[in-house]
């Protein structure tokens, strides 16, 4: 005895397009999802890392690199080491470089999560860093009008204003407006700042909760 379906195959035939028609509507988020889930899943830096290169050169890189940056600081700890391991790398690109930084602009926990990493990955020891970047920037800084830095130094930017605990003038900042920062900066900084340590994990052990 042939079995019948409960729904008119008219409607299962409607259904199937309208989910094809979704899928296919959706296909440039389904894709940028997918690969974030690859990139969160690789069993090495290398291979996330050419996952990450081939969303930069993606001819619909905006909408997937949007995902990709979307989704740093929401629970996948290995993703969120492969992602700010090549944000640190020379080899990423200006255009997610300036996404990243966007998103850190939004959020403190996430900023402070940045230079925690920044600061484990330093080359130097973390005080000898900041000491370093400030010398750069005091000399761009002489300079009139003052020159604009790369969003690669915005993000070290981002994160010496963190480590010393002066989290505000990282809320906006842009190669072009980082002086204006800076000076805000340099007029509230202690004469004698606390030390900064390397911290012995590259990203904080806390769970971490995104505030404004």
């Amino acid at each position: 005895m042939r079995l019948r379906s409960p729904l008119p195959p008219t409607f299962l035939a409607l259904t199937s397009i309208a989910i094809g028609l979704w899928i296919h509507g959706n296909r440039t988020q389904l894709a940028g999802q997918w690969a974030c889930y690859r990139i969160g899943t690789a069993e090495s830096f290398a291979e996330a890392q050419e996952q990450i290169a081939a969303l930069e050169n993606d001819a619909e890189r905006d909408t997937k690199t949007a995902l990709l940056v979307g989704k740093w600081g929401t629970g996948n700890r290995r993703f969120d080491l492969y992602l700010a391991d090549h944000l640190s790398d020379t080899t990423a690109t200006d255009g997610l470089r300036e996404r990243f930084s966007r998103r850190l602009g939004q959020s403190g926990e996430l900023r402070r999560h940045w230079a925690h990493h920044w600061s484990h990955r330093a080359a130097s020891p973390p005080d000898e860093q900041v000491r370093l970047i400030v010398s750069y920037l005091e000399t761009l800084a002489s300079v009139d009008p003052p020159r604009g830095i790369t969003w690669r130094e915005v993000l070290d930017l981002r994160a010496v204003f963190e480590l010393t605990g002066d989290s505000h003038p990282a809320v906006d900042l842009s190669p072009t407006n980082w002086h204006e920062h800076y000076r805000v900066w340099r007029e509230t900084r202690p004469d004698d700042p606390p030390p900064i340590a390397r911290p012995a994990t590259p990203l904080p052990e806390s769970p971490l909760h995104e505030s404004p």
